[in-house]
């Protein structure tokens, strides 16, 4: 491999390890469970779209995201499963209710 194409492929590696922390960005110290929940929502998530899509609609409050979720669960592309999908919403009402700079539209 030439060396552009090895730094590229580093940096593109380096930026998927930090994906599940997108979505925890401005939370401060989140217990495991939460981070968990956040790479399981980051995983699923990304399979239909950019994952930067989750993280801008923070602060559009947890009923909103517990509607989302459940859409998404149901489309049978998604492979989201019931179990899966209160991972998911664990994941962004932790976000809603611990992110004091979060707002819809905003990171």
């Amino acid at each position: 491999m030439s060396r552009p194409l090895a730094v590229l492929a580093a940096l593109a590696i380096a930026g998927c390890a930090d994906a599940p922390r997108a979505l925890l960005s401005g939370v401060p110290n989140p217990p495991p469970d939460v981070e968990q929940a956040c790479a399981l929502a980051t995983t699923k998530c990304a399979r239909c779209h950019p994952i930067d899509r989750v993280v801008v609609s923070r602060g559009i409050g947890p009923g909103r995201w517990q509607m989302y979720v459940e859409q998404m669960r149901l489309k049978p592309s998604s492979g989201i499963s019931l179990r899966e999908a209160d991972t998911i919403f664990h994941c962004l009402r932790f976000v809603e209710e611990s992110c004091t700079d979060c707002k819809q539209g905003g990171s």
